[in-house]
C-alpha cells in the first residue's frame, strides 16, 4: 500500500473507537472516541496521556511523540509533515491550541506554491508546560521545561525554560522561581 493511501485508510475509514482502544491497548494512554487521533506507529502516547473530544492528531511522514500524563485538550490540532514534534512529560493544553510543525515554501514566483515543498523544522517542546487556550505553535520552536505559554499567544521562536510568554508574537513576560 503506498503512503498516501496508507494515510488516508488511517485518518479516514478507520473507526475513531478504534483509534481509541488501539492507543489504550498500545500506550495505556485515553483517547476519547470523538477525537481524531491517527492509528500508526508513528505517532506515540505516553502511559496516562488523555486526549479529548474533537482533538486531532496526524502525521505525514514525522514522528509525533507525547509524553506521559500530558492532557491533549478539546479541540486540539496537532500536525506534522515531515519533521518531528516531541512533547514532554506532565504538559497541558488548553481547548484550541495548534501545533504545527511544518512550513510551506513560497518564495518563487515561477513556481506554483503547491510545487515548491516544504521547509520543515520540527517542535520540541518540555516537561511540565502549561500552554494557553488558543495558543499557537509554530514550526521550529523549542519550548524549554516549565515553560508557560499565555491563552492566544502566537509562539515563533524559542521559549526558555520557566519562562512565561503572551501575545502575538509571544513575549516573555516573567520568569518563574
Amino acid at each position: 500500500m503506498s503512503g498516501s493511501l496508507k494515510r488516508v485508510v488511517q485518518r479516514h475509514l478507520i473507526p475513531a473507537f478504534l483509534a481509541s482502544v488501539y492507543y489504550l491497548l498500545r500506550c495505556r494512554a485515553f483517547v476519547n472516541p470523538r477525537a481524531q487521533v491517527q492509528p500508526t506507529r508513528r505517532i506515540t502516547l505516553g502511559q496516562g496521556t488523555v486526549v479529548k473530544s474533537f482533538a486531532i492528531i496526524q502525521t505525514s511522514g514525522g514522528r509525533i511523540s507525547v509524553g506521559r500524563k500530558c492532557a491533549v485538550s478539546s479541540f486540539n490540532h496537532i500536525s506534522t509533515v515531515s519533521k518531528d514534534i516531541v512533547i514532554g512529560d506532565y504538559v497541558r493544553m488548553g481547548p484550541h491550541v495548534t501545533i504545527t510543525a511544518t512550513t510551506r515554501n513560497y518564495r518563487r514566483r515561477d513556481k506554483l506554491i503547491i510545487e515548491q515543498g516544504y521547509l520543515d523544522k520540527g517542535i520540541t517542546i518540555g516537561n511540565d508546560v502549561l500552554i494557553g487556550s488558543g495558543a499557537t505553535i509554530l514550526d521550529g520552536c523549542t519550548i524549554g521545561d516549565g515553560a508557560v505559554i499565555g491563552v492566544g499567544s502566537v509562539v515563533t521562536g524559542d521559549v526558555a525554560p520557566y519562562t512565561v510568554v503572551f501575545g502575538s508574537p509571544a513575549k516573555v513576560i516573567f520568569k518563574r522561581r
